[in-house]
């Protein structure tokens, strides 16, 4: 075998091996990455259980505002998810003029309320993300890891985590793994009945994440429903 060759045949194992190590550091980024965000997950969902804090929620159709409530949310003992009770009088419904405006109106409002309630039943199923469901889709190579050197952040995107075709994407902060943003892009019933959810986190003086904002998209009714959080208080006896 001439030297060339053999140069050659080196070179080419270096780059084979080179191109092995870029593999495995990458898969371990990811395997850190990821087993960092469910800790972060866990911890803080642990740590939110001590707080309460209000939500105002504004309902728009087509653009219009349609309604705004507010509420106090707690979590209670034995509960998954927060329990909240109404701040003041609820809405008052807009009057219609005519009995066949009003059974138009209910029953459009009929609709639109269990359009929601399968809406809401959906997105509940992303947020916060499962960590079982999350080392699924790590199975099957359906996570990735994307750093952004520029704030010092690193996003995880799951795809195909419930549905084929839809995607949770969480960024967090490198520095002390608080979360910073969480997006979900899914379907209901059909894929083209896009739903989407935007979340903006904010950490508190204690180091617990909360969300702040919630902007849910419903594209097929036109709905958009934005929660903003506020008020975050430790729970009296906490």
């Amino acid at each position: 075998m001439t030297g060339t060759k053999l140069l050659r045949r080196a070179a080419m194992a270096a780059l084979l091996w080179t191109a092995l190590a870029t593999t495995a550091h990458a898969q371990g980024t990811v395997q850190e990455r990821v087993a960092e965000l469910k800790r972060t997950l866990a911890e803080n969902a642990a740590a939110q259980r001590a707080y309460t804090w209000i939500e105002t929620t504004e309902l728009a159709l087509n653009g219009d505002v349609k309604e705004t409530n507010s509420m106090s949310c707690q979590y209670v003992a034995g509960a998954e998810k927060p329990q909240c009770t109404q701040i003041g009088a609820p809405p008052a419904p807009k009057k219609m003029r005519g009995p066949l405006r009003k059974r138009i109106a209910k029953s459009k409002i009929a609709d639109l309320k269990a359009y929601m309630d399968s809406v809401k039943t959906l997105v509940a199923k992303y947020v916060p993300p499962e960590q079982e469901l999350i080392a699924k889709a790590q199975q099957r190579g359906d996570v990735s890891v994307a750093p952004n050197p520029s704030n010092d952040t690193f996003k995880v995107t799951v795809n195909n985590y419930i549905q084929q075709g839809d995607a949770v994407a969480v960024v967090v902060h490198n520095e002390d793994h608080h979360l910073a943003t969480l997006a979900v892009a899914t379907w209901l019933n059909d894929p083209g009945a896009k739903v989407s959810l935007d979340v903006a986190f904010t950490t508190l003086a204690t180091g617990v994440s909360f969300p702040v904002k919630k902007v849910l998209t419903a594209s097929a009714k036109g709905v958009v429903v934005t929660i903003t959080s506020s008020n975050f208080a430790k729970a009296v006896g906490q």
